[in-house]
């Protein structure tokens, strides 16, 4: 089975006791401390992948670095190690995010600009998202690249709107010399 569809069920699992306990605020704030931690140390889901490392050792280090976890997860930590699926956590707290942004109908997006977005601006983009994507909130991930020169690249629901002067200079470009 790939990971994807065991994290998913893990995630699914996860989401719906932590719903039914009312528990899906603090659960949901766990999972993307969880999410965040394991993506920015590449030695931590090497560890949790490792085939070497006994899952007694990985349940303590996790018990170790998420101290502040409910209940809840201690028990998911320890279901996850028995199970030897601990490798699958940082997916499993993705596919939880996803649930959780769907229940809560969030959508979210990123947006490439030049340069730093005001309030104003930072407002407007949320609203074309929202118009987009149709759902009631939105998660705005912003990104500088100054080699856009001016415009933005808006990416959400799998859509790509790109009003930036560079690919507006490279389609000019193409023109220029398909016409030659």
């Amino acid at each position: 089975m790939s990971d994807v569809r065991v994290a998913s069920r893990y995630a699914k699992s996860i989401f719906d006791l932590a719903l039914e306990r009312g528990e899906l605020e603090a659960v949901a704030e766990s999972m993307a401390e969880i999410a965040a931690t394991i993506k920015q140390n590449r030695d931590l889901d090497k560890m949790l992948k490792s085939p070497i490392i006994n899952s007694g050792k990985k349940l303590n280090v996790l018990k170790a670095i998420f101290t502040q976890s409910s209940a809840l997860l201690t028990t998911f930590f320890e279901i996850l190690t028995r199970k030897g699926r601990e490798g699958a956590l940082g997916e499993v707290a993705q596919q939880f995010r996803n649930l959780y942004n769907q229940h809560k109908s969030i959508s979210i997006a990123q947006v490439i600009t030049a340069a730093p977005l005001d309030e104003t601006l930072r407002e407007a983009f949320k609203e074309r998202v929202k118009q987009i994507s149709g759902k009631a909130a939105v998660e705005l991930h912003e990104k500088i690249d100054p080699t856009l020169i001016g415009g933005y690249v808006l990416s959400v629901a799998g859509k790509q709107v790109d009003d930036s002067i560079k690919t507006r200079l490279q389609e000019l470009r193409k023109k220029l010399y398909t016409h030659n």
